[in-house]
């Protein structure tokens, strides 16, 4: 299991990562990367440790990790208080919480972190203006160090600073998308399940393979590990995974892609929806809408619904349950329909 999906991760449960690689986060510049580079930072993968793996700088490490500088000279200008990386989020949001993991760096960990943050609707310049996301914290060698942010601005670029100096591996920022409703115009349908307008899996049964968020991410899966996929049955049941949507709307086109699975596609699919603001979806009296009836899937392909949707037109949701039977694994999932904007934040 991934490091964003580990059961002590306060957040990952609740938000979105807002700066993964795989929604587009990545790594502007940073003050020094004399032995890793900052481009780690945002990458999916869990960090590894290679012992006995040496490059001109010393021991390959993965992450992000500056030369020392404590006690020493200025060799570089600029503060020295502190070294600083600066990454551009792939989803502009409302950052809640962060992880600045320190995963396989001993003896070479910064003893300190914060997080800065900017707002800009183009590239960052000497007048951006910084705001504080999360003051100066401490941060322990080898470990996950989790940090609650109590920050309400929206955010399109973050500030790491570590004191003085060392390595980071990855570094996760947890959140809520902030979806602006002018890059849309009229009339245009809006995948509203994507988790770049804010869709996040709520619950499943089973996530054995690989995180039902993946159903939710940009782009077509690039593997079997880029999807959801259960483990295999035994019993008379099925999987299922409730996703919350990111905008309350209407559904007017579902797309459900099997890339990559081919003896591990389900065999048939069911797709439901609500309208509820409980916290638990799983309980036995939601009333959940039939938006397609039980339905062949096949192997490795793109499958497109539109008159099979049985709900109104004008009917509106804001989660579905996607059935799967008996088990297997499902790359995408599309909802695509007009957004109520008056009821979204």
């Amino acid at each position: 299991m991934s490091s964003t999906a580990s059961s002590d991760n306060p957040f990952a449960g609740q938000f979105t990562d807002l700066l993964s690689e795989k929604v587009g986060g990545k790594a502007l510049s940073c003050s020094d990367e004399w032995f890793a580079e900052c481009a780690n930072l945002v990458l999916q993968s869990d960090p590894v440790f290679k012992e006995g793996h040496f490059v001109a700088t010393g021991q390959w490490m993965d992450g992000w990790e500056s030369r020392r500088s404590f006690g020493r000279t200025d060799h570089r200008s600029g503060n020295r208080d502190f070294d600083w990386c600066i990454v551009k989020l792939g989803i502009p949001g409302v950052i809640h919480g962060a992880d600045v993991e320190t995963t396989h760096f001993r003896g070479n960990a910064p003893e300190f972190a914060a997080l800065e943050g900017a707002w800009v609707s183009g590239d960052l310049s000497d007048e951006t203006q910084w705001f504080e996301v999360l003051n100066k914290n401490t941060t322990a060698a080898n470990s996950h160090n989790y940090f609650s942010v109590n920050c309400e601005k929206t955010c399109t670029h973050l500030r790491l600073k570590i004191y003085p100096d060392g390595g980071v591996a990855r570094l996760r920022v947890y959140g809520v998308p902030k979806v602006n409703r002018d890059n849309f115009v009229e009339g245009e349908l809006v995948d509203l399940a994507s988790v770049a307008n804010g869709g996040r899996g709520v619950a499943c049964s089973d996530m054995f393979y690989s995180s039902p968020s993946n159903l939710l991410m940009p782009n077509r899966g690039i593997n079997m590990g880029d999807g959801w996929e259960t483990k295999r049955r035994r019993d008379a049941f099925n999987d299922w995974n409730i996703i919350k949507l990111g905008l309350i709307g209407t559904i007017r086109k579902v797309i459900v892609d099997t890339a990559h699975f081919k003896g591990n596609f389900p065999d048939t699919f069911s797709l439901e929806a609500t309208l509820s603001d409980r916290d638990d979806m799983t309980a036995d009296d939601i009333k959940w809408h039939s938006v397609i009836e039980r339905t062949p899937l096949h192997a490795d392909q793109e499958h497109l619904f539109i008159k099979q949707i049985q709900v109104a037109q004008d009917q509106k949701f804001n989660h579905v349950r996607l059935n799967i039977y008996p088990d297997g694994g499902v790359s995408r999932l599309r909802v695509l329909g007009f957004p109520d904007w008056d009821n979204t934040t």
